[in-house]
């Protein structure tokens, strides 16, 4: 069975100035490390000491390897770099076993994206642009790919319908994107004061989270929530997928 590989570097900034740089510059080098192959999540912090650890998770340790080749010679990676006290660096791979209970031997979903197929993009781009802080992480005339709040975030993907092929135009029914977010409250109160539609009011639910629902403008219904304790009668609900017993 295959298994994933955490990678964790540990090191410094060269200097003072480098140090207030080098968390724009990592996070500049994002898309770069995320189109590498075997690509699977990263994590980038600073310890009190001063110093950075970046934490890079890939789908094994040959993917890690290659990408220790590519990333280099690329601009973003390589300004990152030059930020780096190379004497400072400590490298470590380390194995991140599955759970013995999975269901199968086959590759995991890394990732999904809804995507919406509307004649007009502008103006469902501009709503989650304006209420959700997206910003496009592929910007073409036909297709528009948005990441919804920063780096790593969830993304959602506009596209026109292509010519010649079959495929309907989104209609608003039938459709929940759930968007799970910190502090559902406060943002229960920013897009009512934008007076957007409400569906579902703001309510705390025995299944596990506190939540309520907007739409966007092809009527695609949002349902916003915080996660909170389960209760009954959906305690029994829960599972657990991963245990042995």
């Amino acid at each position: 069975m295959q298994h994933d590989v955490l990678e964790t570097v540990l090191f410094r900034a060269i200097d003072e100035a480098a140090d207030q740089a080098i968390s724009e510059a990592a996070w500049a080098a994002q898309a770069a490390i995320e189109q590498q192959p075997g690509y699977v999540d990263r994590h980038f912090a600073r310890r009190a000491d001063g110093q950075w650890i970046d934490v890079v998770r890939w789908s094994s340790l040959q993917a890690a390897e290659r990408a220790a080749q590519n990333l280099p010679d690329l601009p973003a990676v390589a300004h990152f770099f030059r930020l780096i006290d190379p004497l400072s660096i400590a490298m470590h791979h380390s194995p991140a076993p599955a759970p013995r209970a999975l269901w199968s031997d086959q590759p995991p979903v890394r990732d999904a994206c809804l995507t919406l197929v509307l004649d007009d993009l502008r103006d469902v781009r501009a709503f989650y642009e304006h209420h959700f802080n997206a910003r496009a992480v592929f910007d073409h005339a036909g297709y528009v790919l948005l990441q919804l709040g920063g780096p790593q975030a969830p993304q959602l993907a506009l596209m026109v319908p292509e010519p010649g092929r079959l495929k309907p135009r989104f209609g608003g029914a039938g459709v929940i994107l759930n968007l799970r977010v910190d502090h559902v409250d406060a943002l229960h109160a920013r897009l009512s004061r934008a007076a957007l539609p409400m569906g579902l009011p703001l309510e705390d639910h025995p299944w596990g989270d506190r939540g309520f629902s907007t739409f966007d403008p092809s009527g695609l219904e949002l349902y916003c929530y915080t996660p909170r304790a389960t209760e009954a009668p959906f305690l029994g609900a829960l599972r657990r997928p991963w245990a042995l017993d």
